[in-house]
């Protein structure tokens, strides 16, 4: 009798472990189905510049990205994400997803000690056609002779993808690694649903060009105000503006502007004498890098005036397309509309209304004034516009001075990505049950032992 209590015992001592073991192996698979996005990580929302392209956000079986096309005839086509970002020492392999036309495209950057267009800063790429099936492609500069992996380049300010003559790309995401294999196994993750790409619960907004690049700049600051006043349309609301590439004419010290939002009141006049929604300052602003004002409130469809004073040392905006004005635009220097020239800008707006605040009433005002037209606005010439370099690739007009850095540890939804996901701590629901379980086993063979050996004795 003892040895078959003994033998129950030890099996059910087994029993528990297996059952541990087995629990805690299903418990760390189901932490295996989420794959951490990488430090250095990029998607169609975030915010990118498009020239000589158009980019309209799309939505295809789940799947979120920007269908670019290429302006018809041009051969200058390109996007890049803003605020000098792009690959590292430490970061030098490039994962992009994306669907081309098929053709020959560029990677190009610039660093702080090397121009754009020098050897070793761009490089032809291939783009084959794909037609609906989605491309993973990844690409390891430090492998490639590239001058900004030189210790004395210092870091790329600056990086973008040339379509040139490709008439179309839908752009995913693009993210920088340490290793190649990285880069495969992230795309692996992402293609078996290990990765979102994307939080559903973020309020997230979508960039519309107001006006494209067409025009020299305009020193704001030789006007006591500068304006704009435009529409949102319908079914969308207001979540910010931007002013693409601000130059400030080579590095300054000082080069600030302050802005104001509106909702518009009868006339011009009458809307910048009225209730501000909300302010924006930009304090030591980059020479040509964007000024994205967030006033701090989401606002419904309707029109409003964002009314801006610079300060200090020189900055402005590049000039648009006059005949290129979308969303019922007009600007205005020292309150006078101004209908030669408008900023190269363009406007932040989200689907829906559900986000946007209930307007303030405004108050009883007085009839609207006519106001006046100015003269065309001559070109500046106190200051001269920021060099472009010229080179047997496409130019940019973005600095080779040091802009603020953008490739902090933060992906789309604001959480930091900078480490590996870890693993839960403790054993699984799975494992308590068998220990559990094996627990009440051993408790019932030790009872019966004892209630034998008491037989056994009487």
């Amino acid at each position: 009798m003892k040895k078959i209590f003994a033998f129950l015992l030890t099996l059910a001592l087994c029993m528990t472990c297996i059952g541990a073991a087995f629990a805690e192996e299903a418990g760390t698979g189901a932490e295996a189905e989420s794959a951490a996005l990488p430090d250095f990580y990029k998607t169609c929302m975030d915010d990118y510049t498009a020239i000589n392209c158009v980019g309209s956000p799309e939505t295809e079986n789940g799947v979120k990205y920007l269908h670019i096309v290429g302006d018809e005839g041009t051969d200058d086509a390109y996007l890049f994400p803003e605020n000098g970002w792009g690959p590292t020492l430490d970061h030098p392999v490039l994962l992009l997803k994306y669907r081309s036309a098929g053709g020959v495209g560029q990677f190009f950057f610039t660093t702080a000690a090397i121009g754009a267009g020098q050897p070793g800063t761009y490089t032809d790429q291939e783009f084959p056609a794909s037609g609906t099936e989605w491309q993973y492609l990844v690409y390891d500069f430090s492998q490639n002779g590239f001058a900004c992996f030189d210790e004395e380049a210092q870091k790329v300010v600056f990086f973008r993808i040339d379509l040139n003559a490709i008439e179309w790309m839908d752009y995913s995401y693009v993210a920088f690694f340490k290793t190649a294999d990285e880069a495969n196994a992230f795309a692996e993750d992402e293609k078996a649903g290990k990765v979102t790409l994307f939080d559903e619960t973020k309020i997230v907004p979508v960039k519309y060009v107001v006006s494209p690049r067409g025009s020299d700049p305009q020193n704001f600051v030789n006007h006591y105000s500068s304006a704009i006043e435009f529409t949102v349309p319908e079914g969308k609301s207001f979540f910010g503006y931007v002013l693409s590439a601000a130059p400030t004419w080579n590095a300054q010290e000082n080069s600030n502007l302050e802005a104001t939002i509106y909702a518009w009141n009868r006339d011009y006049d009458t809307t910048v004498e009225g209730t501000p929604l909300g302010t924006f300052r930009e304090e030591q602003h980059v020479d040509n890098i964007n000024i994205v004002m967030d006033f701090g409130v989401i606002l419904p469809p309707g029109k409003y005036v964002i009314y801006m004073v610079a300060e200090d040392d020189p900055i402005g905006a590049w000039g648009g397309t006059i005949d290129d004005v979308a969303f019922d635009a007009m600007f205005y220097f020292d309150d006078t509309e101004n209908e030669s020239w408008f900023p190269y800008s363009e406007i932040l707006l989200i689907d829906g209304t559900d986000h946007a605040i209930e307007l303030p009433t405004p108050g009883p005002t007085a009839e609207p004034t006519e106001k006046p037209t100015a003269a065309p606005t001559e070109e500046a010439t106190e200051i001269p516009a920021t060099d472009i370099p010229a080179t047997d690739v496409p130019a940019t007009d973005e600095p080779v001075s040091e802009p603020t850095a953008n490739n902090g540890g933060e992906d789309n939804s604001g959480k930091d990505k900078s480490g590996e996901s870890e693993g839960k701590k403790g054993l699984s629901k799975g494992a308590i049950a068998g220990i559990i379980a094996g627990a009440v086993v051993v408790v019932c063979a030790v009872v019966a032992i004892i209630v034998g050996v008491k037989k056994k004795k009487k």
